[in-house]
């Protein structure tokens, strides 16, 4: 009876799995780290009438080309044209100085530069973030506010 009772048990103990060892978790899975894009949306105003000039001389978004002057990440440099507004994405993904060129057929061309400073952070999910600093408008005077990740930027032509 020993001798069965002690075979049980080995067999028991046989087929049974031992204590699993916990690997070491990795913090950061599953974290993601997402931010909406920045964007820029672009009002061209003539300075001696105070009118939109987009909508003042009917242009159409055709007539509008942004060409980036600096290396970019690849994101797309896509346009919006509604009410008299641009709006385009801007890099926010690398460090560095960044220039757009803006040509308007019919009115002009323009050059929209900002800088983007890596601020390192105490997170080892995310260990960086890029800021992006108020773009200028170097050929023209202009005002700029900010809404979360757009930044308004009225032209005076």
């Amino acid at each position: 009876m020993k001798k069965m009772l002690f075979l049980f048990f080995l067999a028991i103990t046989s087929f049974c799995p031992g204590c699993k060892k916990d690997e070491a978790k990795d913090p950061c899975a599953g974290f993601a780290w997402l931010t909406a894009p920045t964007v820029v949306k672009l009002t061209f105003i003539d300075k001696t009438t105070g009118e939109n000039i987009l909508l003042a001389k009917n242009i159409d978004a055709s007539k509008i080309t942004i060409t980036p002057q600096t290396d970019i990440s690849g994101i797309s440099t896509g346009k919006g044209y509604k009410d008299g507004v641009l709006a385009f994405h801007i890099e926010d993904y690398l460090k560095g100085e960044f220039k757009y060129s803006i040509k308007i057929d019919g009115v002009g061309t323009s050059t929209l530069a900002y800088t983007n400073e890596e601020k390192l952070l105490d997170n080892p999910c995310h260990p960086s973030t890029i800021i992006v600093h108020e773009p200028a408008i170097t050929e023209y005077a202009y005002t700029t506010t900010r809404d979360g990740t757009w930044f308004i930027i009225t032209v005076k032509i």
